[in-house]
């Protein structure tokens, strides 16, 4: 499944990036994480509790930075597997940012994500819901989040 789309932010492109780089104020932003730890500089690993469809379970996950372009750019990819089904998770994720004027930024991603297993069962409609649902809760708390800088 691929997600994509194009969100304007009101804060100026190294601010959303200071934020989306911040673990705690990230993992305020993501519907779902129960816990996140910061390995190094690029690997973070977490739990996020998710349901999709009649399924509800935990994905422990690790995420890696692989590529970064300090405040434009950022190639990473997460792999986790569910508690419950053990069904996996691979994505591999690209974002962009670009400034509009002084104070907003236009971030665009794009999400390549497979499901393996017993989610996958679901079919794709089920998890495409799942998964737009959950982008669109994001922005909405890290819109909140930047918004606590002002």
């Amino acid at each position: 499944m691929i997600f994509e789309d194009r969100v304007t932010l009101d804060a100026p492109s190294q601010r959303v990036w200071d934020t989306l780089l911040d673990i705690d104020r990230m993992s305020k932003c993501m519907p779902g994480v129960e816990e996140v730890q910061q390995i190094d500089d690029r690997t973070f690993d977490g739990t996020i509790a998710a349901s999709v469809g009649p399924i509800s379970g935990k994905f422990v996950f690790r995420a890696h930075i692989l590529e970064s372009d300090p405040p434009r750019e950022l190639t990473a990819e997460v792999k986790g597997t569910d508690s419950v089904t053990k069904s996996t998770i691979d994505a591999a994720m690209d974002m962009k940012l670009e400034p509009r004027g002084d104070a907003q930024t236009e971030l665009a991603y794009r999400a390549t994500v497979n499901i393996h297993g017993r989610l996958a069962i679901l079919g794709d409609m089920v998890l495409r819901a799942t998964g737009a649902l959950m982008c669109e809760e994001f922005f909405k708390r890290l819109k909140v989040e930047l918004a606590k800088d002002n």
